[in-house]
């Protein structure tokens, strides 16, 4: 059974067109001003080999592509409904019985399909282009450097009752290996353990550590220090997590939601509020964001249907300015949240809701005799 009425079929034949043009306008413009020029300065500057830097750019394309969805939305639902307009099809329908409010309707289901196709691109898609688009670009660059070394790395590890539970401590990190460590772990009923070693391994395998040229120490709550054992080389099923620290920070559109929101929980473990926030605003805008589709369907329509005759390059231009100042909203509603005059949640969703109080207003007063 088909959920669309001939009315709504109607309307999504008369954008998609548009909306194909527009994702395919919008995706060329977003690799030429954020990645062309810039892999240009690489092959220039550092030699990038050509061929890498091909890649890189297809590698690039779905990322672009996923920001486009929604101005192409905004494009298509403004040229679409300006020609109905223009054409006199929407007088036609309102003499049918047909509302505006109906046919806006019509536009956001458009733009809840292009919301869904736009989270499965972001889960399924952009992630896994963008962290190997990176690999090949940092290739080059790291070459003779350890990948992921960092210095002096402290991590806490929280219980339910917020009280530490162990304390981790390294000199660097070298890859999957830490060098100069030190481990207190309050865990143990009666006593303190500490843990000295040399190095320690991930074992992704066996999910555990291992440790090497160590000692482990246990004291007493009257401070007595006992030497429980000496060891070469010994098995410990202790977290991961403090080996997440030693990862470059990813952005975003590295990370699916299920793996942002388990670097949010091990950040949460560090106790470092500020690195926090910001994880927590990425990790709302990656649910919010593609919602802008439904928002730009939702303006474009209201605008469309109040301009008659509206050309192309007419329609372009102003979908700019709707991008443009949509995006202005997201950059200053995200300094707000880092700074704390915004919750996350709030971080994420204001410029959504500042949209869609725009767009009810245009349609509201469109529907004023």
């Amino acid at each position: 059974m088909n959920p669309f009425t001939r009315l709504d079929q109607y309307i999504f034949q008369a954008l998609w067109p548009t909306f194909g043009f527009g994702v395919a306008l919008f995706s060329a413009l977003g690799v030429a001003a954020g990645v062309l020029f810039d892999l240009l300065r690489q092959v220039s500057d550092i030699q990038l080999p050509l061929p890498t830097a091909l890649q890189i750019l297809g590698l690039q394309v779905p990322y672009f592509m996923s920001l486009s969805f929604p101005m192409a939305v905004l494009l298509s639902s403004l040229l679409s409904m300006s020609r109905l307009a223009t054409d006199g099809e929407l007088i036609a329908l309102r003499s049918a019985g047909v509302s505006l409010y109906r046919l806006v309707w019509s536009v956001i289901l458009f733009g809840l399909l292009v919301t869904g196709t736009m989270f499965i691109f972001e889960e399924l898609v952009v992630p896994t282009t963008q962290q190997q688009a990176r690999s090949l670009l940092e290739a080059p660059l790291s070459q003779g450097v350890a990948a992921g070394q960092d210095r002096n790395i402290f991590y806490q590890e929280y219980g339910a009752d917020r009280e530490v539970k162990r304390f981790f401590y390294a000199q660097r990190a070298d890859g999957n290996t830490f060098r100069g460590l030190t481990i207190l772990d309050f865990t143990k009923p009666g006593a303190k353990q500490v843990i000295s070693a040399e190095s320690a391994r991930w074992d992704a395998a066996g999910n555990t550590w291992r440790f090497r040229n160590g000692t482990i120490y246990a004291v007493t709550p009257s401070g007595t220090q006992q030497q429980v054992l000496d060891f070469e080389e010994q098995q410990l099923s202790l977290p991961r997590d403090p080996l997440d620290l030693t990862i470059p920070e990813r952005e975003p559109e590295e990370m699916t939601i299920a793996q942002a929101q388990r670097y949010r929980a091990t950040i949460e473990q560090t106790g470092d509020s500020k690195r926090l926030r910001k994880v927590e605003i990425q990790l709302q805008r990656k649910v919010a964001l593609p919602f802008t589709a439904v928002i730009f369907g939702l303006v474009g329509s209201s605008l469309g249907m109040r301009s008659r005759r509206l050309a192309a390059s007419t329609g372009f231009g102003l979908s700019l300015l709707v991008v443009l100042a949509q995006y202005f909203a997201i950059f200053a509603a995200n300094v707000w949240g880092k700074a704390g005059l915004l919750s996350p949640s709030m971080a994420a969703w204001l410029p959504n809701l500042l949209g869609l109080a725009l767009g009810l207003g245009i349609l509201i007063k469109g529907m004023r005799p």
